[in-house]
């Protein structure tokens, strides 16, 4: 049964990216973290995160480009790095509500983003970091992803504010995505998260972020932007669900 759950979450969460460019990884961290607890969920997330994230890299890898995408990881990486520690070091409850912040700051960003009425009234929400300030906002995307995942919701904002639209979305976001799950592993790894059972389950989890992958590049090509926002708006209110129930 638990084989079975690992290979739907891996299917889902890689289809969800694939299609909305974000927030596959946080619904299977969260749901991941409601079976187990957060520590664990964190450490099988993160190696199969980051073969789904190779292999849309490989998939849309005409459309990358490197060089705008530098400063992104160079906040990226080392944010990740210090989550990762962080994520070590703190007890199953302090990291539950972590996860509860993170989901909670991306989903009422994501709703101020949308509605010009709120970003009025909550313009701190609403700002997008400029250029110069990519790096430390893109250090906190790392803590974030490290510690509760959603990190990359915060991302998305920055790679559409500087540019990137559609399939380059899809390709710049699973670049800076590869490097924070390289950090983080990293990190893990260090504190003696990852062990071979965790490597396994990890294991299954991203064949089927392979499948999601191809499943989501399929159904891609058949959505226009209002269907990627509303798929975009389930996700996040699931992934909001998912977080208080782990703390519940």
């Amino acid at each position: 049964m638990e084989v079975v759950a690992l290979l739907v979450l891996g299917t889902l969460a890689g289809a969800l990216t694939t299609l909305a460019g974000l927030g596959g990884g946080l619904l299977l961290t969260l749901a991941l973290a409601l079976w187990w607890d957060p520590q664990r969920a964190l450490a099988v997330a993160a190696p199969a995160l980051l073969l789904g994230n190779l292999h849309r890299l490989a998939l849309y890898r005409r459309h990358l480009m490197f060089r705008p995408i530098l400063p992104f990881i160079g906040g990226a990486v080392p944010g990740a790095l210090v989550g990762g520690f962080v994520a070590v070091a703190l007890p199953e409850l302090a990291l539950r509500l972590l996860l509860v912040f993170a989901v909670g700051l991306a989903v009422a960003r994501e709703l101020v983003m949308r509605r010009p009425e709120l970003s009025a009234r909550l313009p701190w929400l609403a700002h997008t970091p400029g250029p110069r300030a990519i790096v430390p906002a893109t250090f906190a995307a790392g803590v974030l992803t490290a510690t509760g995942g959603g990190g990359a919701l915060i991302l998305s904002s920055l790679l559409l504010a500087a540019g990137f639209k559609h399939e380059r979305f899809v390709v710049g976001a699973s670049m800076v995505a590869v490097s924070m799950h390289v950090a983080r592993i990293s990190a893990y790894g260090v504190g003696g998260l990852v062990d071979v059972a965790v490597l396994r389950d990890a294991t299954l989890v991203a064949a089927a972020i392979l499948l999601g992958n191809l499943l989501g590049r399929r159904a891609r090509t058949h959505l226009d932007d209002a269907q990627s926002v509303r798929i975009t708006y389930g996700v996040m209110t699931a992934c909001a669900m998912l977080s208080v129930l782990g703390v519940a």
